[in-house]
């Protein structure tokens, strides 16, 4: 899996909107100026995360961005979703026809594993919200390590 720059910008976009009081809203101009990301690429985001129904705008003087709903309610999975399609892209799908197609196509070992991975990451993913990356580093990671131990 590869972490992109849409979805790395994404993600510090809506932890910066959780960060907000609640019925606050913050124009894109501001997100790109706060997160350092051009305003283009910040207008193409925030479309993506409305269209996931993640982020929702309020046009007029006062308006601008807002979480469509609660930090705690909001995973990074669907953050990944809803700007990329898909959290973990299936192997074999991606050889499953032309040139460079698997030969493997039945009774094959590997199969199983990259499977359980995209089951590992994607689980791992919808797990951890927005809610908890509000917080200082070290408190992120401290939270990340009692999930993985449960």
């Amino acid at each position: 899996m590869r972490i992109t720059s849409l979805v790395e910008c994404s993600t510090r976009i809506m932890v910066r909107l959780a960060s907000l009081p609640s019925g606050s809203t913050m124009a894109a101009e501001k997100l790109s100026e706060l997160e350092n990301i051009s305003r283009d690429y910040v207008d193409q985001i925030l479309q993506r995360l409305r269209r996931g129904g993640l982020v929702s705008s309020t046009r007029g003087a006062q308006g601008g961005y807002s979480l469509a709903r609660r930090p705690n309610e909001v995973s990074i999975g669907e953050i990944v979703r809803a700007v990329e399609g898909k959290v973990f892209e299936e192997v074999c799908e991606r050889y499953s026809e032309g040139p460079d197609q698997c030969h493997h196509l039945t009774n094959c070992g590997i199969r199983p594993v990259w499977q359980r991975l995209g089951e590992m990451i994607e689980g791992f993913l919808d797990q951890v919200t927005l809610d908890q990356l509000s917080s200082a580093e070290p408190r992120v990671r401290q939270g990340l390590r009692k999930e993985a131990s449960a």
